[in-house]
């Protein structure tokens, strides 16, 4: 069934292409306050479809010009295409995004050997988007990834939505947590963010933070002045699941129980239509584990807190986000009593600059992690077991900073070329020396 809705989809898709770019975009003083609902920078589409271009062959089909400040929700707005069925209308796009990538590096992390060259083929993400009528709309979102033992495609998000005006709507289903600005924004399609990957703090797999929520999602938004607006994001649902014998913490389609709330505070568009900042959080309890798969505090459930401020201007030609985090763990009641009271601190923060020139956009990005040690030993549920010398499972105590170059070859395509220079203890095995880590990369992806 999958596969015939892509072959339905993918020609409209490839026709789009073809046709000439949109219009000019009205002055910046008659763009609207900026809405919630979708994703950071995103507006909130038109209830009737735009007239079609000179030069379109079919009644409904709209066309893209890719920029270099449209997140991920954006994108697909601006792709849908009308679809009539039964005399009933709605509107649908169908996006794919993907990338390759080559890189060479001095050493790998956590280890003393030096790797060889290679090549990796990114993830294959798909999005289809739909309005369903009535203030209503549907997004799913799925991935897929090359393991030469074991393919990997994974349901990333299914939301949905009811929206019954631009100040409000309502949400359930699989979403990304509202954590700031590149969580929202980007998703799985790298081919839109300026750099090769995600910062460290937010990785989808591997990283910090609970990037992902399964749950309802609720906002509102207060317009402020001529272009600015309050948006107020409440969500609950379930952010950390047991990881059991399967090694990571996907959510599955059975219930899970509800162990987390979260909220976000944001002021858009009041000095620019691009400009945001705010703040986020989130409170969680992390289910307890058996000792084989948390050897270091088995059976204890642990008390989780998340803060986050951000300021992100993703615009043209000036592109600036900054986001910093803080994360403690805490041991509940039922701990052990040698262990009650125990607490870990994780920071971390990032800043990405970049300068559109043309079709080149250079830009350097830092990022910084710290955790301190409780109890004698790192967090357990970070670090599960703190006698090993197999090395950190995450990124742990790094500083790192790149230096690259995003080339638009298209308005579909770019190649990106970086240099990564990384640091600090998490890179290292806990009886080896720290030593500089140099990594260049070279990527190329697309999305249409």
């Amino acid at each position: 069934m999958l596969a015939s809705l892509f072959l339905t989809l993918v020609p409209s898709i490839a026709k789009a292409q073809g046709a000439p770019p949109p219009k000019p975009a009205e002055p910046a003083g008659t763009t609207p306050p900026p809405a919630i609902g979708t994703t950071p920078g995103s507006t909130t589409p038109p209830s009737t479809p735009p007239p079609p271009h000179e030069g379109d062959e079919e009644e409904g089909m709209m066309t893209i010009k890719a920029s270099r400040n449209m997140d991920m929700q954006k994108f697909a707005e601006s792709s849908q295409q009308e679809l009539r069925v039964a005399g009933a209308r709605t509107r649908y796009a169908l996006n794919l995004f993907g990338d390759v990538q080559f890189s060479a590096a001095s050493r790998s992390e956590g280890d003393l050997l030096k790797p060889q060259p290679a090549f990796a083929v990114g993830v294959f993400d798909m999005l289809f988007t739909a309005n369903l009528e009535n203030n209503l709309s549907m997004t799913t979102e799925f991935s897929a990834t090359y393991e030469p033992n074991a393919p990997l495609s994974e349901l990333e998000r299914l939301q949905l939505k009811w929206k019954p005006s631009r100040y409000f709507y309502l949400e359930a289903g699989r979403f990304h947590t509202d954590f700031g600005y590149w969580n929202v924004a980007y998703h799985h399609g790298k081919y839109l963010q300026l750099t090769t990957e995600r910062p460290r703090m937010i990785l989808l797999h591997g990283g910090l933070l609970p990037v992902h929520m399964i749950g309802a999602n609720a906002g509102t938004s207060i317009p402020l002045g001529a272009r600015g607006a309050l948006n107020i994001v409440a969500s609950g649902g379930t952010a950390r699941e047991k990881q059991g014998t399967s090694g990571h913490g996907l959510h599955g389609s059975a219930f899970t129980s509800v162990n987390a709330v979260h909220g976000k505070v944001e002021f858009a568009g009041l000095l620019h239509q691009d400009f945001r900042f705010g703040i986020s959080g989130m409170y969680d309890e992390i289910p307890d584990e058996p000792t084989f798969v948390r050897p270091g505090l088995p059976d204890q459930s642990i008390n989780e807190k998340i803060g986050n401020a951000f300021i992100a201007f993703p615009s043209v030609p000036f592109y600036f986000i900054a986001e910093g985090y803080a994360i403690e763990h805490t041991l509940t009641s039922n701990a052990r009593p040698d262990n009650v009271g125990s607490k870990w601190r994780t920071v971390g923060a990032f800043a990405l600059l970049g300068y559109q020139i043309g079709r080149f956009t250079p830009y350097i990005r830092g990022e910084y992690i710290n955790s301190q040690v409780g109890a004698y030993f790192f967090d357990p549920f970070y670090f599960p077991e703190p006698k090993s010398g197999a090395g950190f499972p995450v990124s742990l105590d790094v500083k790192e900073g790149i230096v690259g170059s995003r080339i638009d070859v298209s308005d579909w395509c770019s190649v990106k070329a970086e240099y990564r220079l990384t640091g600090g203890v998490g890179t290292r095995r806990p009886d080896l020396p720290t030593p500089l880590i140099h990594t260049g990369t070279l990527s190329w992806s697309f999305g249409i």
